[in-house]
């Protein structure tokens, strides 16, 4: 039997249920879109879908636009995760979607979750990549795993382990502190721009684990990381001017506390682009990359074209920007 349901953000264990038995990322969890929700004032969902031999999951948030609703992800990687899906469950997809009235959707898809055959292949955008750690590995193959230079940073880890610091609240004011003035010195996109009150939960969470480190007892640098026992995910990563050299030394506390809790895979993120700075410095991680993609799906042609001329808008994705109508607007996502 087919059943399709929208859980609330509100509903915790029936979210946590839903997810039960399905490989996921922090960013599915309803901890993480919930804190999202706190500044982006989106109604939250988690999509749950169950036919016989299939569940799919995937968190949504509906967001308006001239009296019509379009749907994201929440910031993050997250998207469809599950088993069993094929042409039914796109044929199923497609009628959940209509059914609510749904113009398009933009689904960030987490490449190590997503199940075939889920989205078709024309809708799927690749900009950039994800770099993933095997945390199943032994310590000494992670190391060997490590280019040159990043090994002379980790052989000072146990110098460096005196200089760590594990008190949530001073990490926590730290990290709400320096926060904003981080971004605006890396020059960060508008979507990393999370309320105060989304960061003080993250950080309250039993499921996120923060280190940080610093000169004299002073915090200078912060790590947070979010897990399930399926993965971990590098939150964020702030530092003063002076802390910066502290982020290695950071990435491999959490890797050691992943593998204490026995989580088999660590996500670094990616780049802005394939191959830029960022990316390559996780690949010198020893990190293998997986293609980061995003879905653009068009429900309503029609409804989409008027909104996208209603506010002057190219519709041909020339850009790359989706929905194409929303481009102009500020938003978190």
């Amino acid at each position: 039997m087919i059943n399709h349901r929208l859980i609330s953000a509100d509903s915790a264990d029936e979210w946590n249920e839903a997810l039960s038995g399905i490989g996921h990322s922090f960013y599915h969890t309803r901890e993480h879109c919930h804190a999202m929700s706190l500044t982006t004032g989106y109604d939250t969902y988690l999509y749950h879908y169950q036919d016989s031999g299939c569940r799919i999951v995937c968190p949504i948030a509906e967001r308006e636009f001239e009296g019509f609703k379009d749907i994201v992800t929440p910031y993050g990687f997250s998207g469809f995760a599950g088993y069993g899906a094929g042409y039914s469950f796109r044929k199923c997809w497609k009628e959940f979607v209509n059914s609510r009235g749904y113009v398009c959707g933009y689904i960030s898809m987490n490449p190590a979750f997503a199940p075939d055959e889920t989205f078709e292949k024309n809708e799927a955008k690749q900009n950039t990549n994800l770099y993933f750690l095997n945390t199943s590995l032994s310590l000494t193959e992670l190391f060997d795993n490590l280019d040159s230079n990043r090994k002379k940073l980790i052989k000072n880890f146990r110098s460096a382990e005196s200089k760590f610091i594990y008190d949530k609240e001073a990490l926590t004011d730290f990290f709400t502190g320096e926060y904003y003035s981080f971004l605006k010195r890396i020059n960060a996109s508008q979507a990393s721009y999370f309320s105060k009150e989304t960061l003080e939960y993250l950080c309250e969470l039993e499921n996120v684990f923060m280190v940080g480190a610093g000169d004299s007892g002073k915090i200078e640098a912060v790590y947070i990381f979010g897990f399930t026992p399926y993965s971990g995910d590098c939150l964020f990563n702030v530092a003063t001017e002076s802390g910066r050299h502290f982020a290695p030394l950071l990435l491999w506390r959490g890797l050691k506390f992943l593998k204490s809790k026995k989580v088999p895979l660590m996500n670094l993120g990616g780049g802005l682009k394939p191959d830029d700075s960022v990316a390559l410095s996780k690949e010198r991680f020893g990190a293998y990359k997986l293609p980061f993609v995003n879905l653009h799906q068009i429900y309503d042609a029609e409804r989409y074209n008027m909104l996208c001329a209603k506010a002057g808008a190219n519709d041909n994705e020339s850009e790359g920007y989706f929905p194409a109508y929303r481009k102009n607007i500020k938003s978190n996502h």
